[in-house]
């Protein structure tokens, strides 16, 4: 048996293979197409999510979508070549397609990569430069780093992957085989390992470090402060309550005085009798002109009372003809009570928009740590046989091979399995696709 011809991007070519029996090859199809299957419906939904669902058209999930389009490619192309090489024992489709697919492997494995990178260095920035970053965040700028990571992966591999032999004059790869020319050479594997996995993997765990400790600090920060100061919140809290119940005092006499300057003499005369009392026989009731009844608003910044109190005034008096003064008193108390009511929401609702932005923060920070742990643990066995091979290019067998390199593609069947576990915008988006429920699809969360 031959040894394996290895890379470091995602692809490695069998010299030769063992001949597989007949339920061994259906078995390998079978696992490899229920692999690839699932992995294009996944990365389907995900893509598909973004796009029906307003909730997720954030600039976070922008990149998970350019994550899923590298993804939904391996699905559907690499996957299903890499069996076909396994399952034959050879490549039967020429150097052409063997160069294309290795360079199309290669970009869109670089392409996760970079997006990843861009994902936590994204990440990083919004928890240690809350004020600032967030100004310069925005679609087009995230259209533009998306673009910049799929050029720069293209640029880095697919002219080199295709135009090599061009390059030194000669095809050294056998017509029966497929992998990069130039990974013939150990050292240049080494290297390109180095760079495309463990360099960018190194970073990403670093701000990872940094994005947790500033957190903590932070959760440290504000713990401080309100156990610091927790007795004199309350004082103040208490304060701020005589205050309301005292403004609500005021506001309620200011309304009963005006109501006694609005209530026709009649009423009033008829409250007098109620009480004992009459006025003098000499005194007739004036004539109220109607559209005087009405209770305007005060212009005195001194006794300014709610306008929309005073609207109610005049219901008021209208419903209350048998008992003006106990029933206006009660009507009167409720709506000042309403008014003052209105501007106590206004603080609760900001404290409720404060809380839902922190909730959804690490809700998008869970998702993009369980997306690098799921990297880490795919990519790490392919890339550690690498680092062996390096130095012993006879102790890894052709099976552990197959193995560490169909994890490196599984990566691409997780991801959309962590976006649904972490987020439940996500998982409600593919129920509401996968069961074809289309209606209000587009505010689900």
């Amino acid at each position: 048996m031959e040894t394996v011809n290895i890379s470091s991007g995602g692809d490695a070519g069998l010299s030769s293979a063992k001949p597989y029996t007949t339920v061994e090859i259906v078995l390998i199809i079978l696992v490899a197409g229920s692999l690839s299957l699932i992995t294009v419906i996944g990365n389907i939904l995900v893509m598909l999510s973004i796009k029906v669902n307003r909730n997720l058209q954030t600039v976070n999930n922008y990149f998970l979508f350019s994550l899923a389009c590298a993804d939904l490619i391996i699905g559907v192309g690499s996957m299903n070549l890499y069996t076909v090489y396994i399952v034959i024992g050879y490549w039967p489709l020429g150097a052409v397609v063997c160069d294309l697919w290795l360079a199309v492997d290669y970009v869109v494995s670089n392409a996760s990569v970079m997006n990843l990178l861009i994902i936590s260095f994204d990440r990083y920035f919004c928890v240690t430069k809350p004020l600032s970053y967030p100004a310069r965040r925005s679609t087009k700028m995230a259209g533009l780093m998306i673009a910049a990571a799929w050029v720069l992966s293209f640029i880095l591999w697919a002219p080199a992957i295709l135009f090599w032999q061009f390059i030194v004059g000669v095809r050294t790869v056998p017509p029966d085989e497929c992998y990069i020319q130039f990974f013939s050479n150990p050292a240049v594997t080494f290297g390109t390992a180095i760079a495309a996995f463990y360099l960018p993997v190194a970073i990403m765990i670093y701000l990872y470090w940094r994005i947790s400790r500033a957190s903590r600090s932070r959760m440290q920060r504000d713990s401080r402060k309100t156990s610091g100061t927790s007795i004199v919140e309350a004082h103040s809290h208490s304060q701020e309550d005589v205050g309301e119940n005292q403004i609500q005092n005021n506001c309620i006499q200011k309304i009963r005085e005006q109501l006694r300057e609005a209530v026709p003499r009649k009423e009033k005369e008829e409250l007098q009798q109620q009480n004992g009392s009459s006025p003098c026989k000499e005194d007739k009731p004036e004539q109220v002109d109607p559209e005087a009844e009405s209770v305007q608003p005060s212009t005195s910044t001194e006794n300014e009372v709610p306008v929309s109190v005073l609207k109610g005034l005049n219901a008021i008096r209208q419903m209350n003809q048998a008992d003006p003064a106990s029933r206006t008193t009660s009507l009167t108390d409720s709506q000042a009570t309403r008014t003052l009511l209105k501007v106590t929401k206004q603080s609760t609702v900001a404290k409720w928009r404060k809380k839902s932005t922190s909730l959804r923060e690490k809700k998008v920070t869970r998702t993009i740590m369980a997306i690098l742990v799921a990297f880490v643990v795919t990519w790490t066995p392919y890339n550690v046989m690498v680092l062996i091979n390096t130095f012993c290019s006879v102790c890894i067998p052709n099976a552990l091979w197959t193995i560490g390199y169909w994890l490196c593609y599984i990566n691409s069947t997780i991801n959309p399995a962590c976006y649904a576990l972490c987020n439940t915008t996500f998982k409600n988006t593919f129920k509401h696709l996968l069961l074809c429920q289309y209606k209000n699809i587009r505010t689900v969360r």
